[in-house]
């Protein structure tokens, strides 16, 4: 595969990670703000469940998301973001994250109940989905900085 058609697939699978995970969260925070209130009459058995999976529906499509952003650090494929060496250690950091928390919730969850590896994998999840969202905003920032000192030093004559 050519330099060029390695670099098309990583972006059009970056995007469709990227762009379902948007939606699928979008979707899941849009259901669960119109949800109707439980009856007085329930106990809000289904109401309870229907947050238990929507929150994992959550999770996984953050988790999806995620992993599109860190995918090209992941690949050692050049990245439009142009993330610094230690930004892309940080993301292939949450790569391992997500796979290691689901090898580790997988043994976890074979050797002792199943519940608890979920839950260990989906903690993972939420751990590298932090690390993700700290890298982007310290790349937003690092953004925001050159803006500023090139503005500057524009209106300074340097």
């Amino acid at each position: 595969m050519t330099a060029d058609r390695h670099r098309y697939v990583v972006a059009t699978i970056r995007a469709v990670l990227v762009f379902t995970g948007v939606v699928v969260t979008v979707g899941v925070l849009y259901s669960f703000s119109t949800m109707p209130t439980a009856s007085s009459s329930s106990a809000g058995f289904v109401r309870g469940l229907s947050y238990l999976f929507g929150s994992v529906f959550f999770i996984l499509a953050l988790a999806g998301a995620g992993l599109g952003i860190a995918l090209p650090s992941l690949l050692g494929a050049d990245d439009a973001l142009a993330f610094d060496r230690w930004q892309r250690r940080c993301l292939q950091g949450a790569g391992g994250l997500f796979v290691g928390g689901f090898v580790v919730g997988l043994a976890t969850g074979l050797l002792t109940e199943l519940q608890f590896g979920l839950l260990l994998w989906l903690v993972a999840i939420v751990l590298a989905v932090l690390v993700i969202s700290c890298v982007l905003v310290w790349r937003l920032f690092e953004v925001f900085v050159t803006a500023l000192v090139r503005l500057i030093a524009a209106e300074t004559g340097e």
